[in-house]
């Protein structure tokens, strides 16, 4: 047998939490899950599809914010019957997310491992895990986080968990099935009386909001030993306005509270068959063949002579495998729960009840721990208390550096910058540890862990580095990319006899931004789930002056947004937005979610929390505006439940509650639906903090509850956003809005043209009809996005087919030929007071779906085909005459109205950005067709090579072939 542990991605400065992957032939277990670990799966090709459990330390989004988008890429693999074990909370947490995951075929297993519960150990044929609570200085950990929750509200979350996941339920009794059927028929009312409507959500969401501000109070007063909180009572169902509930949208969940506890986990191995003594076996007169499978599998046989032989004649004994201990030590305030705990003493060498066996069986101990712990004299103090010949690897920020692990975008991107170092901005890493691990441990058996660093526990304990790649820093990427240009330059202008003129980056004029110019930052711009060169949507623009704007959030956007600002200290190689990673965050004022797919939200919960860590002690007491679907706000509240978020200052606005109809077309906002003059209010306060003019949203064609944004600038700049949709003429009337054109509409390109048929399917768009509706809202400027993972060269289109294109109520778009594009755009727009009338009043009953077609499998598609698509992409010809991103169709001309560029993750694009891009265009294909080229090739490596043990039935089928038996089939 051979069982190993491996680590995912150790603790630094860019990502709080340790995850650890312990690896069986027949079964995977991971410890922890933090954003960007499957991205980071994909990028080191660890293999996740065996995954039986997973074990979190916390019930918190550090150590789980990976798991809801793991989750769904596992069950449209067909992943079944995973367990999740972690704290408190666990299943509160699972079942909030039942607001965007749908699948209800996983058969998830939720384990609350709480610290009463002597049965809250997880045990199967490779691993027993018993969990180890520790709490901060002065917690008292209640009766409810210790004992087993048998309460109704229990019954609820996990009722919720099986809906979303297929759980299994729990057993009820006829008082319980009568009850369901009767909660089951009230929802069945209040939805049909317009309760589980997106226009009422804004008031009763804000309704929500000032009830958790006041239980926020009510908490702090009991815990002061008044009375009992009589805000509890507040919470029983009250008239509100139109006479709707107070509950939210959806089925809301029973209140809890966030609880500190932090589990660290003692995991021992199986039990290992004993060794077969070949010479034995052959002296008691048996020869190899089937016979000695049956021994070492606890048989007894009879040997040729007649005589029985049992396995104890030539089998040695069995022994116990290896013991693996994690610690998750936040903060310095939990040291003393961890020093102090007796499940800790039998492994110790000074310990009263120390246990010589478990002491020979240990032999691994990861430290995970949070900043200040790992210098703390008794902590380490107690560290030295292991036996001598047990490996710590210390996972805290002051000793493993912060690199980047992702090194084939990190490549990529270093390309691209010594093309353009305006606009692809070089993300922020090091590879200097703040402290050497010698301060923890003066020992050798400390170690810095990395990615991909492995223990082998069987069948001889070591160390293996032989997977872990060396890092190399942004610096030396774009110093050898700087250096691939120069010589490609020398060779050109050698081989022309002097005469080459090749474009560089310095060649083309940067105009120094003006201070009140649109800067738009995608940080992710890939779709459906996160890739090794694009990370999923996510958008920043700073408002010199105002503050911070994040359009969509997927996972990872903290810690990407911490590479391209700069962490602790700002990024010196970002040169356009002056401001580190705190300083933004700081001062961030809007958060948009344009719909409930998690690729464009599932950052959101970390950035709120880091938002709330940074700003609750100003004396300002800033506040921030979040405009998404109300779904959005229940999950937000739901889990505010399990982590603080800073609610109390959060001003909450339903994306249906400012959209345009066909009784506001370009007059002064008005909202609509719900508490309108609360929402007038916020509106009217979001643009004051931010320097806006006019905010409008409209309906657009991809889900349920799904938006475009517009946002006018008093400087004069107007952005639109479409989120993921179809072409719309919603969002067409939103660009036109108030005769004012967009200087940017950020619009998605999921799929290449030759697509167009998985772009109606999936509600998406292609690159011509991005360009199309650019074209018809009369955009100055095109900055293409959300790109499918199948593609990682820049998307073609012709202008032949994007004039083929004809939006609804906007006609066909031959107009826009190469010649008379401007013209016709001024025209159609100075005239179309009347056609935008007759438009703005049919957006309301565009064809909005009211299904949602991503609860099916989507994810796999981009992921699975990502080879066979840039193989295709390597195959087309790289002409000199290819198009310069504007146009791929020569005869066509071009498009002098509109600039048009196709954006990467954290990068930076300006209106002056716009234009130059198109004279880069060309070079950066060049870019990443050599990328595809090379990761073709990576890949057929990889392939070549099985990593991975052959799984039992496997390894049985080929022990009988060698021992001259044949395999079952």
């Amino acid at each position: 047998m051979k069982w190993s542990v491996q680590i995912v991605r150790p603790s630094t400065h860019n990502v709080e939490s340790t995850s650890v992957l312990v690896h069986f032939p027949s079964g995977r277990y991971l410890f922890n899950c933090s954003e960007g670990t499957q991205r980071l799966s994909f990028e080191n090709r660890v293999r996740v599809s065996k995954l039986t459990a997973v074990f979190l330390t916390r019930v918190d989004w550090s150590s789980m914010g990976g798991l809801p988008g793991m989750l769904l890429t596992l069950a449209d693999t067909g992943a079944k019957n995973l367990t999740i074990s972690g704290g408190p909370n666990l299943t509160h947490a699972l079942a909030a997310t039942r607001h965007f995951i749908l699948r209800n075929e996983m058969g998830i297993r939720v384990s609350e491992m709480r610290d009463g519960d002597v049965a809250a150990v997880y045990k199967d044929e490779n691993l027993k895990v018993t969990p180890v609570h520790i709490y901060p200085d002065n917690y008292k950990a209640t009766d409810e986080e210790r004992g087993v929750d048998e309460s109704e509200e229990a019954k609820t979350r996990q009722m919720l968990v099986a809906r979303a996941f297929g759980t299994q339920k729990p057993q009820q009794t006829a008082a319980d099935k009568k009850k369901n059927k009767r909660r089951q028929g009230e929802q069945q009312q209040q939805k049909k009386r317009g309760y589980y409507n997106e226009s009422c959500d804004g008031a009763v969401i804000e309704k929500r909001l000032q009830e958790l501000e006041s239980q926020q109070l009510d908490r702090q007063k009991e815990r002061a030993g008044n009375e009992t909180s009589s805000s509890m009572k507040k919470r029983a169902r009250s008239p509100e306005q139109g006479g709707r509930p107070v509950q939210a949208a959806d089925m809301a969940l029973p209140k809890t509270t966030p609880t500190p506890a932090s589990i660290c986990y003692i995991a021992e191995g199986p039990e290992v068959p004993g060794k077969f003594d070949v010479q034995a076996a052959k002296a008691l007169g048996l020869k190899q063949g089937p016979l000695y499978g049956k021994l070492t599998r606890g048989e007894s046989v009879t040997a040729p002579d007649g005589t029985v032989i049992h396995p104890s004649q030539c089998v040695g004994p069995a022994r116990l495998s290896g013991i693996l201990i994690i610690i998750d030590c936040p903060t310095p305030a939990y040291i003393n729960s961890v020093t102090s705990n007796s499940k800790f003493a039998p492994y110790m060498e000074t310990s009263g009840q120390s246990d010589p066996e478990l002491r020979k069986r240990l032999l691994l101990v990861i430290h995970s721990l949070g900043p200040g712990v790992a210098q703390d004299k008794q902590y380490k103090a107690w560290a030295a208390q292991f036996p001598s010949h047990v490996r710590h690897m210390v996972s805290a920020p002051e000793y493993v550096p912060d690199e980047n692990p992702f090194q084939r975008h990190l490549r990529v991107h270093a390309a691209m910058t010594a093309i353009d170092p305006a606009t692809y901005v070089l993300p922020q890493s090091s590879k200097t540890p703040d402290l050497p691990v010698k301060s923890f441990l003066d020992s050798n058996n400390a170690i810095v862990p990395s990615s991909l660093m492995s223990f082998d526990f069987e069948p001889k304990p070591q160390l293996d580095c032989s997977k872990v790649q060396p890092a190399l820093s942004p610096e030396e990427m774009l110093e050898q990319a700087q250096a691939k240009i120069q010589g490609e330059q020398q060779s050109a202008t050698n081989g022309s006899n002097g005469s080459c003129n090749v474009t560089t980056a310095s060649a083309v004029t940067v105009t120094n931004c003006n201070s009140d110019e649109l800067i738009v930052c995608p940080i992710g711009t890939g779709s459906s789930v996160p890739s090794i060169y694009r990370n999923v949507s996510a958008n920043i623009i700073s408002v010199n002056g105002y503050g911070g704007i994040v359009l969509d959030c997927g996972e990872s956007t903290v810690s990407l947004l911490k590479r391209f600002l700069g962490y602790p200290k700002r990024n010196i190689h970002n040169t356009r937005i002056n401001l580190s990673y705190t300083e933004f965050v700081s001062s961030l004022k809007l958060l948009y979610i344009s719909h409930m797919h998690a690729d464009h939200h599932l950052g959101a919960i970390l950035l709120l929390h880091e938002w709330n860590e940074l700003t609750k002690n100003l004396q300002a007491r800033p506040r921030l505006t979040i405009v998404a679907p109300a779904r959005f706000m229940s999950w937000i509240l739901d889990f505010s439940g399990v982590q603080t978020l800073g609610l109390d200052r959060i001003d909450f606005v339903s994306c249906h509650n400012i959209r345009i109809t066909h009784d506001q077309d370009a007059g002064p906002f008005q909202a609509k639906g719900g508490n309108q003059a609360g929402t007038n209010a916020k509106v009217d306060k979001i643009m004051s903090d931010l320097g806006l003019t006019d905010i409008r949203t409209c309906s657009v064609i991809h889900c349920p509850w799904a938006y475009g944004l517009s946002l006018t600038h008093k400087s004069g700049w107007k952005l639109v956003y479409s989120g993921d949709t179809r072409p719309c003429s919603n969002l067409v009337t939103l660009g036109r809005l108030g005769n004012k054109f967009p200087t940017v509409l950020l619009h998605e390109a999921t799929h290449s043209d030759d697509l167009i048929k998985d772009a109606i399917a999936k509600r998406h768009t292609t690159v011509s009809e991005a360009v199309a509706m650019a074209l018809g809202m009369g955009a100055e400027n095109l900055l293409m996005t959300h790109f499918s993972q199948r593609c990682l060269s820049l998307p073609r289109w012709n202008l032949a087919t994007v004039q083929q294109h004809s939006l609804p109520r906007y006609g066909n778009l031959s107009q826009f030929s190469s010649n008379q594009a401007s013209a016709s755009a001024s025209s159609a727009d100075a005239g179309s007071d009347a056609s935008m009338a007759t438009a703005a009043s049919e957006s309301d009953d565009e064809d909005i779906p009211e299904d949602d077609l991503e609860d099916e499998p989507v994810a796999l598609d981009d992921v699975n085909d990502a080879e066979e698509a840039l193989m295709r992409e390597l195959s087309e010809p790289a002409s000199e005459d290819e198009d310069d991103g504007n146009v791929s169709d020569q005869s066509q001309g071009t498009l002098d109205c509109l600039n048009i560029a196709s954006a990467f993750d954290m990068s930076a694009y300006s209106p002056s950005d716009m234009v130059r891009y198109r004279y880069n265009t060309r070079r950066l294909r060049k870019v990443l067709r050599e990328e595809i080229r090379l990761f073709i090739e990576e890949e057929k490596d990889a392939s070549s090579k099985d990593e991975d043990e052959p799984d039992d039935k496997a390894k049985s089928a080929k022990d009988k072939k060698k021992q001259g038996g044949k395999p079952k089939n």
